[in-house]
């Protein structure tokens, strides 16, 4: 099924360049709505549009509502659509995922399209969109079920009938949240247990008191560490007054960590993350571009670095021998390094408090490790050149470089962190051509000085 999955926007695209549309439309019918904003997501604007226009109102709303969800640019759709489409398709979404997709239009159409919708729903949209989106209130779903302390099971159960009525939306929950006549969130009760209990109990006497809430502006990568740390399905989302006003569903969760993750590759490649998907030629090119020109940048810097110990080097040109290997070597540590904290940083194991920790761990482990590639490179060194002064300088010299690189690659990634920038940043280009730059200035500097004095 998955190697089908791969062929799926190929198929459509044909059919529709062949202007086979019963067959369009029988494929279409056959398929989840997954699976079609998947292969639209590889396609073209003009393709996507022609299969919106094939589906019927309520599946090209939960078409949409899957594409809107990867957080992939969707503003060129957008644009093509009338605002009266669009407003059918986002009054068919759930209010989280209408947000998000209200989100990816300028000011203007956005304006034209919650006009079309009723009152109700527009208040609802209008205030998930005040929220920034990588935020809890960003991802929560103001569909939550709650019920008052004092009041009995039996009404209970009836208040949230009447909820799920006004709502005139069947969304599935499994837990049920108790507030005050303030709506502060102060308990849970499990939807079974609710079911199972006496009609006359007190939801004060059966709830759960111990109930973790996470604050409307949280960043959503806190919203995941948090969920995972105390096993949540499902997380309610308060605001500065401890107020219930949503809850983030295991559904988005999972949004968050494919869609951080995906980021994270990107950014360590160099890349953009949509460049999987049939994008301009231009665009491929202006998101690679800065990356390869820092890149180019750290080359000429080492060039230059290279020419001011030129007259050395036509003395002993032997030591050329070795600036790729320092300069891998210097990036490879760099990288080990920066690897382990970007994780650390990003599953919660490692805290911006820790740089000291962390940077004497990696310094530690960058002597041991430069103890032993040293001995090895002294003795090639050796064999290779016949030179003991250059056999002693240059192992020494890739111990003093693995040893800064480990410290770099340690130390900025948190540091990047207490910045508030992102430190997947740090890895790929950036660290490797500081350490290639740097790397290469001491292996010279001490092949050169200290070879001099031997």
């Amino acid at each position: 099924m998955a190697k089908q999955r791969g062929q799926y926007h190929r198929l459509i695209k044909s059919l529709i360049q062949s202007e086979k549309n019963d067959l369009l439309q029988s494929l279409l019918k056959d398929l989840s709505s997954f699976d079609i904003a998947a292969a639209m997501l590889q396609l073209k604007t003009k393709y996507q549009v022609q299969i919106l226009a094939s589906l019927p109102e309520d599946r090209a709303s939960e078409v949409l509502a899957e594409m809107s969800s990867t957080s992939l640019p969707l503003t060129d759709l957008v644009a093509e659509l009338p605002p009266e489409q669009l407003g059918g398709w986002v009054g068919e979404m759930p209010k989280d995922d209408a947000a998000d997709f209200v989100g990816l239009m300028d000011a203007q159409q956005a304006d034209e399209v919650l006009q079309l919708l009723p009152d109700h729903h527009r208040e609802e949209i209008t205030s998930l969109l005040q929220y920034a989106q990588d935020t809890a209130g960003g991802i929560m779903n103001p569909y939550v079920i709650s019920v008052q302390k004092e009041q009995s099971v039996e009404e209970a159960i009836r208040s949230i009938r009447q909820y799920i009525e006004l709502q005139n939306s069947m969304q599935p929950f499994y837990t049920v949240y108790v507030v005050d006549e303030f709506q502060h969130l102060i308990g849970t009760v499990a939807v079974t247990q609710l079911l199972l209990a006496k009609r006359q109990t007190l939801i004060s006497e059966m709830m759960n008191p111990d109930v973790i809430a996470v604050d409307v502006d949280l960043d959503q990568e806190e919203v995941v560490h948090i969920a995972k740390e105390y096993d949540l399905v499902v997380v309610p989302v308060i605001d500065k007054y401890l107020r219930l006003i949503g809850r983030i569903t295991i559904d988005d969760l999972v949004d968050v960590i494919y869609e951080e993750h995906q980021e994270d590759i990107a950014q360590i490649s160099g890349t953009a993350k949509e460049e999987v998907l049939e994008v301009s030629l231009i665009k491929t090119v202006r998101e690679r571009l800065p990356w390869l020109m820092l890149g180019m940048l750290g080359g000429s810097l080492t060039a230059l670095v290279m020419r001011g110990f030129e007259h050395s080097l036509i003395d002993i040109p032997q030591v050329t021998y070795f600036v790729p290997l320092i300069a891998a070597m210097a990036g490879n540590i760099g990288i080990q390094s920066s690897s382990i904290v970007v994780r650390g940083l990003a599953t919660g194991a490692i805290d911006t408090g820790d740089l000291i920790v962390r940077v004497w761990r990696e310094l530690r482990v960058g002597v041991l490790l430069g103890i032993v590639c040293s001995i090895v490179l002294g003795l090639m060194t050796f064999l290779l050149t016949w030179n003991a002064g250059m056999a002693l300088t240059t192992p020494v010299s890739l111990l003093i470089v693995l040893c800064f690189a480990a410290v770099v690659g340690s130390a900025v990634p948190i540091l990047l962190k207490k910045a508030n920038i992102d430190p997947a940043l740090a890895i790929g280009p950036f660290i490797t051509t500081m350490n290639d730059l740097v790397g290469v200035w001491i292996y010279l500097t001490i092949a050169f000085q200290v070879g001099d004095w031997l």
